[in-house]
């Protein structure tokens, strides 16, 4: 009798790809996809946000990790405790780019099967 199911209906994007789509498009390619949908998207307000959160989540993500090998790549060369820290550093961005994935992963599912999350989410509203 009624249709309870809001996730079909979507507001008319730029590329006329569903929104959906377009917010799961946002994170496939990290913070690169992001940047490509903030410059191409004027229509829906919702993919923008995705795509700004896709830059700040996979934008941080890959500075810390550029500075995490950074240092481990530095800090390996002293004489006596550079293995140690060379390792510590390379624990550090695996498990960096482990969070990364996860992120990845669960950010595309969030996006595909909703049109809130972190930063485009209900709190994210409060501000607008």
């Amino acid at each position: 009798m009624y249709n309870y199911n809001q996730n079909n209906y979507s507001a008319p994007t730029t590329l006329g790809i569903p929104e959906r789509w377009e917010r799961v498009l946002c994170y496939a390619g990290f913070w690169v996809t992001g940047i490509i949908f903030l410059l191409i998207e004027r229509r829906n307000q919702t993919v923008r946000r995705h795509a700004a959160q896709s830059i700040v989540v996979f934008g941080g993500l890959s500075i810390l990790g550029w500075i995490v090998g950074l240092l481990g790549g530095a800090l390996s060369h002293i004489w006596v405790v550079g293995p140690v820290l060379g390792f510590g550093f390379g624990a550090i961005g695996w498990i960096l780019g482990l969070v990364t994935f996860v992120a990845w992963i669960g950010l595309m599912i969030l996006a595909f099967s909703s049109a809130k999350t972190f930063i485009a989410g209900p709190r994210y509203e409060r501000y607008m």
